[in-house]
């Protein structure tokens, strides 16, 4: 998933940045509601984190303007203050959840899984194509009767096709979905990962085709047997 983290503490910001790129998300940093909301404009997020008092205002000014431009991503506030009465504010202003600081950063990381699947496409629990069947919230993939191990990265290029359906998916959106703002990425990059997934899914006798399209994107099709 993407995440857009706003935290102006930068050992927290980098600390928690870390532990969400190890789990697999790309995550952008911001300091500050200004840039954040900037980027938000630009780019689609799985899910944000935003700390309620930041260098430039409060956090919860931020959420509430990006809801009311109709952007509904799910987001959790972080907060040092643990009064009721501030994280009913929060969740009136259009938050999705509240953790108080300090916090174990695995109770965010379980936060934000119970947070995806809460909010996730309820007419989608499971995707099926061929012999290929992919459950997100367990992030389970299932080739004839086989599980298929995958990397984190892999996981996310392949849910993000089957959500794509039959819909092409340009290379550079799929960059953009995997890799942060911040972080340098190529065209190698993604076109390493489509290697290995189909290199995956075809090891596994999926009887599905992970198509490149030259210059216009991938697409997963089935191919019958």
């Amino acid at each position: 998933m993407r995440v857009l983290l706003v935290e102006d503490d930068r050992p927290l910001a980098q600390a928690l940045a870390s532990r969400l790129a190890e789990a697999g998300h790309a995550v952008d940093v911001f300091s500050s509601i200004a840039d954040a909301e900037a980027a938000w404009t630009l780019a689609v997020y799985d899910l944000a984190i935003i700390d309620v008092m930041l260098e430039d205002g409060d956090g919860r000014a931020l959420v509430r303007t990006v809801r009311a431009a109709g952007l509904a991503t799910p987001t959790i506030m972080l907060t040092a203050r643990d009064e009721i009465g501030d994280r009913v504010a929060g969740l009136d202003a259009g938050a999705d959840d509240y953790l108080v600081k300090p916090f174990a950063t695995d109770e965010l990381l379980a936060r934000l899984r119970a947070l995806g699947r809460r909010t996730g496409d309820p007419a989608a629990p499971e995707f099926r194509i061929g012999n290929l069947i992919y459950t997100p919230r367990s992030a389970t993939l299932i080739v004839g009767d086989r599980p298929v191990q995958l990397t984190a990265r892999e996981h996310a290029v392949l849910e993000r096709l089957l959500r794509a359906g039959d819909r092409i998916t340009p290379k550079r959106r799929l960059g953009e979905y995997l890799f942060a703002f911040d972080r340098e990425w190529s065209d190698n990059a993604v076109e390493t990962l489509i290697h290995r997934l189909r290199k995956k899914l075809s090891g596994a006798g999926a009887s599905v085709e992970l198509k490149a399209l030259r210059g216009l994107g991938y697409l997963l099709v089935e191919v019958p047997k």
